[in-house]
């Protein structure tokens, strides 16, 4: 037991005075080290400031010699190209001035063997149509001169305005027969049937693309309006009263288009320069195509040869 009672100075480091003095002298320690710390990372972050300091003159110098490049403000937006005078017509056409531009003309003929017009009696109206109507599917003058040939421009964008084609189309129903025979008229447009017979008549279209017109039209009803025709196409026409009157609606997407005289002759005025492919177009013969070059000022030449 008295050996138990011996202490040495190891364990009276454990006794509540010892161990109070060894907090007390542990706390401060560590406050000094805290200080030394905080003015460490403060001359740290002063160090880092500086520096920063310092590159931002280096680069500010550099960038303002007269010889590098200098730092603009974003460039101004462009405006817009001015908006078109004319409209776009269908298939992307623009119309517009033409300056410079050329013609092109010529004659369509028809060699082939003669076609002696068709004599159709007639069953309805006679007193207004007559007895007997001939149709000639195949009209020429002596020279072989081809009447009522399309001729028209297919792949011109650009030129004079759609509405150079005129701003009314009529189709007349005079004498049972229809007047002109080929009407045409560009994308947009509408169709005046004109009724001077004073007698039942139905126009009757068969179009492809375009809306179908299937109307009676009585004596008393001077003119009838079609529907705006929105598809270029050529679309036959014919009456269910009178059974051989026909017709040819051409709706057309650019101005370049014209029906041949009497004669078969034909002109297209205010063409822009360049090379076209021209159609020549007949109900009964067909088509056929030319290339045709138009210069400024001068007339291009286009005859055509149905045979």
């Amino acid at each position: 037991m008295g050996a138990m009672s011996k202490t040495s100075g190891h364990d009276r480091s454990f006794t509540p005075e010892g161990t109070l003095s060894a907090l007390r002298l542990g706390s401060e320690q560590f406050l000094e080290a805290l200080s030394v710390s905080q003015e460490e990372m403060m001359k740290h972050i002063s160090t880092v400031l500086s520096t920063l300091a310092i590159l931002s003159v280096l680069l500010a110098a550099c960038g303002g010699g007269g010889g590098g490049a200098q730092p603009t403000s974003p460039p101004a937006a462009t405006k817009p190209p001015a908006a078109a005078t004319q409209p776009q017509a269908a298939g992307g056409y623009q119309g517009g001035a033409v300056s410079n531009g050329g013609a092109v003309a010529g004659k369509v003929t028809y060699s082939g063997a003669a076609m002696a017009p068709e004599t159709v009696p007639v069953d309805k109206d006679p007193e207004v149509c007559g007895t007997s109507k001939e149709i000639a599917k195949v009209q020429t003058d002596a020279s072989g001169g081809l009447a009522n040939a399309v001729i028209r421009i297919t792949d011109i964008t650009s030129g004079k305005p759609l509405d150079s084609l005129g701003s009314q189309f009529t189709l007349d129903q005079k004498g049972c027969i229809y007047m002109p025979h080929v009407v045409i008229l560009p994308v947009g447009a509408a169709l005046t049937i004109v009724n001077s017979d004073g007698i039942l008549h139905n126009i009757h279209t068969t179009p492809f693309d375009n809306a179908p017109l299937n109307k009676a039209q009585p004596g008393t009803q001077k003119e009838l309006a079609s529907d705006p025709f929105t598809v270029p196409e050529f679309i036959p026409v014919a009456c269910d009263v009178h059974k051989w009157m026909n017709a040819t609606i051409v709706v057309v997407e650019n101005p370049y288009a014209v029906v041949t005289s009497a004669d078969g002759s034909f002109s297209l005025a205010d063409v822009p320069a360049g090379t076209y492919q021209v159609e020549v177009w007949h109900g009964e013969l067909g088509s056929q195509m030319l290339t045709v070059t138009v210069e400024a000022g001068k007339t291009a030449a286009a005859d055509a040869e149905f045979k």
